[in-house]
């Protein structure tokens, strides 16, 4: 059964309030008019309802019915026909005063035999409308018209609507109409909480590399009590590199290192190299670490940031592609860039225009804070933690094995003086993404060990783990080409269709030829030549030749 069936049939019986007390003012000053009518003639019954209605009519006629009878008369504009004061009377005696109130509820809504099979097809995904539903139901027996279907439909809850989630899809109905949780910040002090997350820039610039449009990702980290900026790095994707670059350099050149992350859930941002228990990133700086829930956007402050940044800097390219972007005019664009006839926006000059940004939003009033930039409620209030390490050399970490003095890290072999005193041990190995010289040891507990010197190289092995990543990358972006390529050509190919009676007979055995025994007779064949031989003398044979013989 479909849900919006099962919801409709669990919908909680109206209670019927009190018609008095959910009557307007002027409703029931209409029935406390008819009342002082009806309380007259049944004071005035004794002789019956006749006489005493003729009675009153007598007295309304000539002026002289009693002054709260004749008010009432001169409210309702005329004294009511005999019936209409004959019905007030019944419905005085069997409901009191409320009786009285005028009583217009229309016309009772039918129930149609259709009504669930109805939302079962108007809620499906592909969001008919009313006359397809209507149409679909006399298919299947039933009988319905197109307004009955409207009216049913829109008479129902919010939630089983024409804008219900089994419609417009489960997250954009929370998103948009369901009630959401209102947050402040301003007991968020800067530098205590940074939010980070990775943006797929809505410009299409130029490959560094192939010149070809491509879409950059910008990882990006906000402080969320000034809403300042603290780091970003462009790069191709998301990934644990560009995400471990834009906050080291951003707690190097801040001097600062934050209590708290609130990140998203991708790959750049939960994988081994940052969120391990015992090596990662977060660790090494003790960083408590927020994950958000998947698919809840609006609950990260910086999602707002890139919003407000493509408004301001991608809009300002022509190869645009965000929200109320113009789609042929950035077809013709990149066709017109693929033919030569126009360069695609480099990647400098993006960074050119998000730097002016940043300097324009960072001195803009903040949100909360009434009166102060962003870049001041990040000067006035940062209490700032400096990094233990003075060159503050950020390096990944990794758990290795000592044996036999040395380790070994990424197919590189390591070993340093008194290793060999560890073997057997797990030590924590820091390492450098650019260098591969050196790693520093640490000690489970963090102590700091020694340093290890690479022990020996392997020409095949790319010397920077940065160009050994890249290479693992245009593989495997080789690997899915390729099989994108046999996809493309199994789903083109005509010749796909298998005979499979021609393919039995190919397949049947085949019968071997006969030998046929024929016996042979050496004297049926002539040994005599075909051609008669002429014997050849000596003088002939020692004679010259003339020109003519030649001939």
């Amino acid at each position: 059964m479909h849900p919006a069936v099962i919801k409709f049939k669990n919908l909680p019986v109206q209670q019927v309030d009190s018609p008095w007390n959910s009557a307007s003012n002027k409703a029931r000053n209409t029935a406390q008019t008819r009342a002082a009518i009806v309380v007259y003639l049944l004071k005035q019954q004794h002789s019956g309802l006749s006489d005493a209605f003729n009675t009153l009519t007598e007295q309304v006629r000539q002026g002289i019915a009693p002054t709260l009878v004749q008010n009432a008369v001169q409210a309702l504009g005329k004294l009511p026909a005999r019936a209409t004061v004959y019905n007030w009377f019944n419905a005085y005696k069997e409901q009191g005063l409320p009786g009285l109130l005028p009583n217009h509820k229309g016309k009772a809504q039918t129930q149609y035999s259709w009504l669930a099979r109805c939302l079962e097809l108007y809620h499906s995904p592909n969001s008919p409308s009313f006359a397809q539903v209507a149409d679909q139901l006399n298919k299947e027996g039933y009988k319905a018209e197109h307004h009955q279907v409207r009216r049913f439909i829109n008479g129902l809850p919010h939630e089983l609507g024409p804008q219900s989630p089994y419609r417009m899809g489960a997250k954009l109905y929370r998103e948009k109409h369901k009630d959401h949780l209102l947050r402040s910040t301003e007991n968020i002090k800067p530098g205590v909480l940074y939010n980070g997350d990775g943006h797929t820039l809505d410009v299409y610039l130029a490959h560094p590399k192939t010149g070809k449009p491509y879409r950059a990702e910008l990882t990006a980290f906000q402080d969320v009590g000034s809403r300042c900026i603290v780091g970003w790095e462009l790069g191709f994707a998301e990934n644990a590199v560009d995400t471990l670059t834009a906050i080291s350099r951003s707690m190097r050149d801040l001097n600062h290192v934050p209590a708290m992350f609130y990140l998203d859930n991708g790959s750049g941002y939960k994988n081994k190299l940052m969120n391990d228990e015992t090596t990662g990133f977060y660790a090494q700086f003790e960083i408590d670490v927020i994950f958000a829930i998947p698919g809840n956007a609006r609950a990260k402050w910086i999602e707002r940031f890139f919003l407000h940044m493509e408004d301001r800097v991608g809009k300002r390219f022509s190869t645009y592609c965000g929200r109320h972007h113009d789609d042929r005019h950035k077809r013709l664009v990149l066709k017109e860039a693929k033919q030569g006839k126009r360069e695609l926006p480099t990647v400098d000059e993006w960074i050119a225009e998000f730097k002016a940004f940043l300097n324009d939003y960072h001195n803009s009033e903040h949100p909360e804070i009434k009166g102060k930039t962003r870049q001041q409620v990040w000067d006035e209030g940062l209490e700032r933690v400096p990094p233990l390490e003075s060159d503050f050399v950020v390096l990944p970490r990794e758990l290795v094995n000592i044996r036999r003095g040395r380790f070994r890290l990424h197919k590189r072999d390591y070993s340093g003086d008194f290793l060999h005193q560890f073997n057997g041990q797990q030590l924590i190995a820091a390492y450098d993404m650019q260098d591969d010289t050196y790693t520093k040891l640490y000690k489970l507990n963090g102590e700091f060990l020694m340093y290890a010197n690479l022990k020996a190289k392997s020409h095949a092995i790319p010397t920077s783990r940065v160009e050994e990543a890249v290479g693992k990358r245009l593989a495997g972006r080789e690997n899915r080409l390729q099989k994108k390529i046999q996809e493309v050509r199994a789903q083109e190919t005509t010749g796909r269709i298998i005979d499979f009676a021609a393919v039995e007979q190919y397949a049947e055995p085949i019968k071997a030829i006969e030998e046929k025994q024929v016996p042979v007779n050496i004297f049926d064949y002539s040994a005599a030549p075909i051609k008669q031989e002429q014997p050849i003398s000596l003088e002939e044979l020692l004679s010259p030749v003339t020109s003519d013989e030649k001939e």
